[in-house]
């Protein structure tokens, strides 16, 4: 790994430079459009020391991030608009958070192409700048922002552009309450009919582990494993791209079993568990089925996450180990489950008598 100045002769007696970069074995050579006369002696060495300068800054480049240097000429070719699109398309299946960020993307940056290498921390933060300028609630704002993130962070892991996410200042979300289960609701959803019974299996089989729903879409027969006398999921998770290994409960093992039963006849090869559809029909699904089963709030696909946490917490198990099983980076994130048990313990006190 390394860079290199090369002197190219040209027809007119000049000479041009270029920078070959060595990465893995292989060679790419970097244009510096930089001429100089030979004859012309300290011209000459001005302009050459101009092109060991600019050999040395993508030499300190490579160092932190050989692949998206060496890529660069892919990243150059690359419109991240159309790498957005197809991220929205093929990995978070049309989600609406994605394609209103999208369309911010495109009102923010007007009709004129936007190349991969022009993605930056400047850039992000002017974009940021734009969203904070609209008329919207902060937690939109905040939404749209993570939309961005969430798609920066797989470019990112595809060497496709720096990894900066965690330097922009994220906008703080308003105090929206969890939206979560207890025990009997759970049951109630449980025996009420669902249109979708593919979307009724996975959101109770979230219940009891947690997963997020690009990852119930993702979860493959490959996935399940037999350690001992207990099945796990072994999956990478959807959103960070990092593995994580699950034990299942015997409530998971029930609805996992009806997915089975329900997906018996699909095609040989699809080997997909849950078989659902796109993003808005499992929203307008789960809507009305919570409402029939009289659920005082709308039913989100994440309200499954929600649940499962927040029974986790009630049945037990400590912060520590529900960061571990939610796949959460660090503990703090995790944290404001414990504030939700914590408020449904007062509520509990409070209502002892008092005289």
């Amino acid at each position: 790994m390394g860079v290199s100045v090369r002197e190219i002769a040209l027809k007119d007696g000049g000479v041009s430079f270029s920078i070959d970069i060595y990465f893995k074995g292989q060679r790419q050579q970097v244009k510096t459009n930089i001429r100089a006369d030979k004859t012309q002696g300290r011209e000459y060495q001005r302009v050459k020391r101009q092109a060991e300068a600019k050999a040395a800054d993508l030499e300190e480049q490579l160092k932190i991030d050989p692949a998206a240097v060496f890529l660069g000429k892919e990243r150059r070719s690359t419109d991240f608009l159309e790498y957005f699109e197809r991220v929205i398309l093929h990995e978070k299946n049309g989600e609406p958070l994605y394609k209103n960020t999208l369309k911010h993307l495109q009102d923010f940056n007007g009709k004129k192409s936007l190349p991969m290498d022009s993605i930056n921390q400047t850039w992000a933060e002017q974009f940021r700048a734009y969203i904070d300028g609209l008329t919207l609630k902060e937690t939109t704002k905040a939404n749209y922002l993570h939309g961005l993130k969430v798609v920066l962070n797989q470019a990112a892991r595809e060497h496709l552009v720096s990894d900066f996410t965690r330097s922009l200042k994220p906008f703080k979300k308003n105090d929206v309450s969890l939206k979560y289960l207890t025990i009997d609701q759970i049951k109630s959803i449980d025996a009420t009919p669902c249109t979708h019974p593919a979307i009724k299996a996975a959101f109770l089989f979230a219940c009891f582990t947690g997963l997020r729903i690009s990852d119930l879409r993702a979860l493959h027969d490959a996935d399940i494993h037999h350690d001992g006398e207990r099945l796990t999921i072994r999956f990478k998770m959807k959103k960070n791209g990092k593995w994580q290994y699950l034990v299942m409960g015997a409530q998971a093992l029930k609805y996992l079993e009806k997915a089975k039963l329900l997906h018996k006849d699909r095609p040989a090869d699809d080997d997909r568990i849950f078989l659902l559809p796109g993003a808005t029909q499992c929203l307008n699904v789960l809507r009305a089925w919570g409402k029939t089963a009289g659920i005082p709030f709308n039913l989100t696909p994440h309200c499954s996450r929600h649940t499962f946490a927040v029974m986790s917490l009630q049945n037990g198990v400590d912060l520590f180990t529900l960061s571990k099983l939610l796949g959460h980076s660090t503990i703090a994130i995790t944290q404001v489950y414990a504030k939700v048990v914590d408020e449904t313990k007062t509520a509990a006190m409070d209502k002892l008598p008092s005289w």
